[in-house]
C-alpha cells in the first residue's frame, strides 16, 4: 500500500518497486493475491486501462480509507520502532553500567 500510495501501479511494477528495497515475494503471482484481499477490504481499487498495443493492464490504486489505514499501521509501526529502541537502550545502559541480570530473563 505505501507503493501505491504514490500513486496507481499495475502488479509487476509493484514487484520491481518492492524487489529494490530487497522485498521479494515468492513468485510473480504472489502479489494478486494480496492486491485482490486489498481490494476485498476496499483499500484499493483496481482499473483495467488498454494500452496503444491493445494489451489491458490491470492498475491498483489506494482509496481514501486505505490511506487512512495505512496511515494508521504507519503510525504502529514508528511506535513499535521507538519502544524497541528504547527497550534496546535501557538494556545497554544496564550493560555498560555493568549490573548483571538474572538468567533466564530478557
Amino acid at each position: 500500500m505505501a507503493i501505491l500510495s504514490n500513486g496507481k501501479s499495475y502488479g509487476y511494477e509493484i514487484m520491481k518497486e518492492l524487489e529494490k528495497h530487497q522485498l521479494k515475494l515468492k513468485g510473480v503471482g504472489s502479489i494478486y493475491p494480496i492486491l485482490s484481499k486489498l481490494k476485498d477490504q476496499r483499500w484499493v481499487t483496481d482499473t483495467r486501462e488498454f494500452s496503444d498495443s491493445g494489451k489491458a493492464r490491470v492498475y491498483y490504486e489506494i482509496t481514501p480509507n486505505g490511506r487512512v489505514f495505512l496511515d494508521n499501521k504507519i503510525q504502529e509501526w514508528q511506535e513499535l520502532q521507538q519502544d524497541i529502541r528504547s527497550l534496546l537502550s535501557a538494556n545497554v545502559q544496564l550493560y555498560a553500567n555493568g549490573e548483571e541480570r538474572e538468567s533466564g530473563r530478557s
